[in-house]
């Protein structure tokens, strides 16, 4: 049985990968995304990015100096891809498309293991991973236009194989608010108490499973929590950012308790910096 875990635990847990081939920002349109208002537009542009993570080296590969089955082809890997986002995404106009269901398909849709995906969308004619000593795949699915402050939102599912490639062992499922640039009282030094500054502001949320993709709302409790306070130190402004998120997160809650990353800068505080940085880790079960 699957068993969903942290994303550091099912990235990190086992060796360094003997081989790794990675496809980073394919560009497509998904249709019916929520947009940073909130709403459904006809489409948005998404970024999808894969790295498969191979048990073996690329041995054969290497010796025949040709594409076989010690390798992928990125270039087949991109077009599966693109093509799995189509599909999935004219077959769902009529409701709001998750993106973690999306990377459950894509997942689905290269390896042929089943993953929580319900769709009557036809099978691929190959499934392009079938044969593939996977040991760990990652999908990423960035909105670059569905945050009003920010760079974007993500989402990042990682799914790892047992030995004979027939079942998913573990997996992860994050979603992250990207450097929202939100001005704020901050700081010990009297020159701060006078004025705004920005503090950048990314949050991630790791076991996000069955819960509502409520972008808008979550990056909306983020700005009012921030802006509306006067902290002296980020560890403190981090932890009020953490209550906000875990207030939205609580009534959905029910076997899986998140775990909440709050990763705050202050670009302007150091000058031979580019900016001073802390991490706090919320564990919402304890709370």
């Amino acid at each position: 049985m699957s068993c969903l875990e942290s994303a550091w635990k099912v990235k990190y847990s086992q060796y360094e990968p003997h081989s790794v081939i990675r496809v980073l920002n394919l560009q497509c349109s998904l249709a019916t995304v929520r947009d940073a208002w909130g709403r459904h537009p006809v489409s948005q542009p998404a970024l999808i990015s894969c790295t498969v993570s191979l048990k073996a080296p690329f041995t054969l590969t290497v010796l025949e100096d040709a594409v076989n089955d010690t390798t992928v082809h990125y270039g087949t890997l991109s077009k599966s891809i693109l093509e799995a986002c189509n599909r999935y995404s004219n077959a769902n106009r009529e409701q709001t498309i998750m993106l973690s269901h999306l990377i459950y398909f894509i997942q689905w849709w290269l390896t042929g293991i089943d993953l929580m995906v319900e769709s009557n969308i036809d099978f691929p004619t190959v499934f392009l991973l079938n044969k593939t000593a996977i040991e760990l795949l990652t999908l990423e699915v960035v909105l670059p236009k569905a945050s009003l402050l920010g760079s974007g939102v993500k989402m990042e599912g990682g799914f790892r194989y047992n030995e004979s490639n027939t079942a998913i062992s573990t997996y992860f499922m994050t979603f992250e608010l990207s450097d929202l640039r939100i001005p704020t009282l901050i700081g010990v030094n009297p020159n701060e108490r006078l004025a705004r500054q920005i503090v950048n502001v990314t949050v991630q949320i790791d076991y996000f499973t069955s819960l509502p993709e409520e972008f808008f709302m979550l990056e909306q409790a983020i700005t009012k929590s921030v802006t509306e306070s006067s902290y002296q130190t980020l560890e403190a402004l981090s932890k009020q950012v953490g209550d906000s998120v875990d207030a939205i997160l609580r009534p959905n809650l029910s076997n899986v308790w998140p775990t909440i990353r709050v990763k705050l800068s202050k670009p302007t505080a150091v000058t031979l910096a580019e900016f001073p940085m802390i991490e706090m880790l919320i564990n919402t079960k304890i709370v």
